[in-house]
């Protein structure tokens, strides 16, 4: 701001000191009342949350993160509230949580959050534990969320082992013990089944564990199509205090399962309870969806509550259960209007997929860039976008949002690895050279993405005075890395320094030039500097890859062919 040094500058000076004793007096009180109303705020938050009352605890959240952004219990609390309405802005939440305390921990529930919220192969929990696993593997929830990882990939032998690295860690974890045995049921080791189960029937004993190790058991009989005995767990499973809605669902699954009589009498039952909250909705909706009930869902909905029915998690599950019949007409009705707060990208992405299902490919091409555009700078938003591209089979579209996913979240190494994946196997080398460049400013230490840079920059031709000497830089930093050296005896071709690109080859292990990526450039140099029949051998070598580039495609023809 400017100030004008005139007749006003008395006024001004007057001003300027009268604030700074505003500041002064009043300043501490003002700052201890924004403390104390954001302390006072974040308890109501924790104990709405505790009572159910997740709308009440999402309004005492924000008011916290208005007065303070950072508030780590603030924060929790909302990850806590989108993952039980099943939202992907739990991504969000556990994201900015492990930036705001870049713990272990939080890492690790970044990680688990993955795993609900992302298809195999889990690219954000794989990444996550890649990291850390140079420095967490003495925590013992480190070989949990790894074990988590393990069997959600069908890897139940690695699963096995890391709970038991998390046993030895944390040897007095009833839990750890007992998720190991849940793990061992898997085992085709006759005497191992049998004394996991022998386990978990001890655990059934202590009111604590009994409903997990009940959970584990139910699954067992299931597994073995023992019906009947799955049943009578599950209703011991019931009959204790921590039963839940999801524990009364599967009851219901067995009820099917033997034809029983009372199944429509329970499933009406159990509408009836869930109709009482917007999560307990959820769960019903998603379970009659993955058992067939995808229309009876729907009317379900329609007698729900005012007050039930417009809340955006019930208003997404609905959406699914019209997609799943699936009635395309009624879906582009349903999401033709409206507004579902924070998940009004979803809206405009179903309306966007009913309206491609109806032939109307502008109109949903229009809608997908608004829920695109919608979800705007939100990972866990962009991220469940993904993943319909994914299921919808939407190739372009899902192209497209990985390229606005690394342009926003850079450091996102399995968004920049789909990247090179792709432009990799369509031969893309402009588009490898752009993922480059935002690598190099993001990992401005990295030697290899700097390597990276400068080879796609040689093999199109562009920046060659620069990228000649970012290469000749990288070579005399780490004179041993032949990755790195090649990239700057090819440099030195291009330059017509054929002699001292070849020099540079030939410092190699001959081994090592019998590597694809190599020998393609000692190829080269020997080519270029007259011996074309030693040139010939590892051109050939070269083009025996399959991983080639079209431009290292056509610097690999016979000597024969390029001169």
């Amino acid at each position: 701001m400017a100030f004008m040094i005139s007749r006003l500058k008395f006024w001004i000076l007057a001003g300027v000191s009268f604030a700074v004793v505003t500041a002064v007096v009043i300043g501490p009180g003002r700052t201890g009342y924004r403390h104390l109303k954001e302390q006072r705020d974040l308890i109501q938050a924790q104990a709405a949350f505790t009572s159910g009352d997740y709308a009440q605890a999402a309004l005492s959240v924000r008011q916290v993160l208005a007065l303070n952004p950072t508030n780590a219990a603030a924060c929790r609390v909302m990850a806590e509230i989108a993952d039980r309405s099943q939202s992907p802005a739990t991504l969000d939440w556990r994201r900015r949580l492990a930036e705001i305390f870049p713990s272990a921990e939080n890492k690790l529930q970044l990680a688990e959050a993955g795993l609900r919220y992302q298809s195999p192969p889990f690219p954000l929990t794989e990444q996550i534990l890649q990291e850390l696993s140079a420095t967490a593997t003495n925590l013992a929830f480190f070989h949990v969320v790894a074990a988590e990882y393990a069997v959600a990939r069908r890897q139940l032998n690695e699963a096995e082992g890391q709970l038991a690295a998390a046993v030895r860690l944390a040897p007095t974890n009833q839990l750890y013990q007992l998720n190991l045995a849940m793990v061992e049921l898997s085992s085709t080791n006759s005497a191992a089944l049998k004394a996991a189960r022998a386990r978990l029937n001890s655990f059934v004993a202590d009111a604590n564990y009994a409903p997990v190790a009940l959970r584990a058991l139910i699954a067992d009989r299931l597994a073995h199509d023992d019906v009947v005995a799955a049943q009578t767990f599950s209703e011991q499973l019931l009959r204790t205090p921590q039963a839940t809605l999801p524990d009364r669902l599967q009851h219901l699954v067995l009820l099917r399962k033997k034809a029983d009589a009372g199944f429509p009498a329970q499933l009406d039952a159990l509408q009836k309870t869930a109709a009482t909250n917007a999560s307990m909705v959820v769960q019903m909706a998603l379970w009659m969806q993955a058992n067939g009930l995808a229309t009876n869902a729907v009317q379900w909905f329609s007698g729900l509550p005012k007050n039930l029915r417009t809340q955006p998690p019930v208003l997404l599950v609905t959406a699914a259960a019209i997609e799943a019949e699936p009635d395309w007409p009624a879906l582009r009705q349903f999401c033709a209007a409206g507004n579902w707060a924070d998940l009004d990208f979803l809206r405009l992405a179903f309306l966007a997929h009913a309206w491609a299902q109806l032939g109307g490919d502008l109109v949903a091409r229009s809608n997908w860039h608004l829920a695109v555009n919608a979800a705007g700078n939100r990972f866990g938003a962009l991220t469940s976008l993904l993943e319909l591209t994914a299921r919808w089979k939407w190739a372009d579209e899902r192209l497209d949002l990985f390229w606005l996913l690394f342009q926003k979240f850079p450091r996102e190494r399995w968004v920049a690895a789909a990247l090179q994946q792709h432009c990799y196997s369509g031969g893309d080398t402009a588009g490898l050279r752009r993922i480059f460049q935002q690598l190099a400013v993001t990992f401005p230490d990295r030697p290899e993405i700097k390597n990276d840079l400068a080879y796609t920059s040689l093999l199109l031709r562009t920046n060659l005075v620069e990228s000649g000497n970012i290469a000749a830089k990288l070579h005399a930093q780490l004179p041993d890395d032949p990755t790195i050296a090649s990239t700057d005896a090819f440099a030195l071709h291009l330059q017509g320094r054929d002699a001292d690109g070849l020099a540079i080859m030939q410092k190699m292990d001959r081994a090592a030039l019998e590597q694809p990526a190599l020998a393609l450039h000692y190829g080269i140099l020997l080519s270029a500097t007259g011996d074309k029949t030693g040139a010939e051998h590892y051109l050939a070598v070269a083009r025996g890859s399959t991983g080639l580039l079209p431009e290292e495609k056509q610097l690999c023809q016979p000597a024969s062919d390029n001169h």
